[in-house]
């Protein structure tokens, strides 16, 4: 009798078992209309997908939306001239540093990942003194990618044209670019580049823009009235760099601090920096 009781009782755990395996891997299996366009997502009446039942970066791109559309509007809303006529290359130049980076690696650190996160933030603070960012321009380099990925995620968040010119040594031709395609006239355009090279653009900006724009009577004029271009401390990742219309020149800072504690927004102008690879 026991016997057969042991056996009545596991074969109902066996179906048991196999009624919860069989339901389980029904669910596992479904598929998963969230994340496919080819199984009914739930679009709203625009044609978009329902923020709510989306990923979490999703959410956070739609969370964006009056960013992108703040920007959006003074950028365009600011630029100067007409059809006929616009002012001769960008309208407004801000430089600013890459992230923080690892020393012996191609991409940023964990001060510098956080740090890209608020350069949205950044252009929130460029708005409210009344500038639209048009777009970010960097270089390309085959080494390291701490340039592109201190300013990707502002791009991709607030819709705003990334554009790579030249390697990371290279900085002439993203200038010359600027002063040459009529895409950039009166526009206003972020940078984003080696602290190493901030100098040597900073020279292009004043030598070809200049010449573009016919400031035959320009000299550069740094903050202290003085000639002298500023040389870009090792150690600053907060300084930013501006060029107004008619080049007058400008420092501003970032408005905030990572976790580096050799960080400082250190410029020194008369200082000589070399736009190179390092010295081995």
């Amino acid at each position: 009798m026991n016997k057969i009781l042991l056996i009545i009782i596991a074969l109902l755990i066996g179906i048991v078992s196999i009624m919860l395996l069989k339901m389980y891997f029904k669910e596992w299996l479904k598929p998963n209309n969230n994340n496919n366009n080819n199984n009914n997502t739930n679009c709203d009446s625009k044609g978009c997908p329902v923020t709510k039942n989306q990923n979490d970066v999703y959410k956070i791109h739609v969370e964006y939306k009056p960013n992108r559309d703040k920007n959006h509007m003074i950028a365009h809303n600011t630029e100067s001239g007409n059809y006929f006529f616009k002012t001769k290359g960008p309208k407004n130049i801000f430089i600013i540093r890459h992230g923080e980076k690892i020393k012996t690696k191609t991409a940023l650190d964990c001060n510098g990942i956080l740090r890209s996160t608020y350069i949205p933030q950044l252009i929130e603070d460029l708005n409210k003194k009344g500038f639209g960012i048009n777009t970010i321009i960097t270089s390309y380099d085959y080494e390291t990618m701490h340039q592109q990925q201190t300013v990707m995620l502002t791009s991709w968040l607030l819709n705003i044209p990334l554009f790579m010119y030249g390697d990371l040594y290279e900085p002439e031709l993203a200038v010359n670019t600027i002063f040459t395609n009529p895409y950039f006239d009166g526009k206003t355009v972020l940078f984003c580049w080696e602290h190493d090279c901030i100098q040597t653009i900073i020279k292009n900006i004043a030598d070809l823009g200049s010449k573009a724009k016919g400031l035959n009577n320009y000299v550069f004029k740094n903050e202290e009235g003085k000639s002298e271009l500023p040389y870009w401390d090792e150690n600053n990742y907060n300084s930013i760099c501006y060029f107004d219309e008619n080049l007058n020149f400008k420092v501003l800072k970032e408005n905030f601090n990572s976790c580096y504690e050799k960080g400082n927004d250190k410029l020194i102008y008369g200082k000589e920096q070399i736009c190179g690879p390092p010295q081995t």
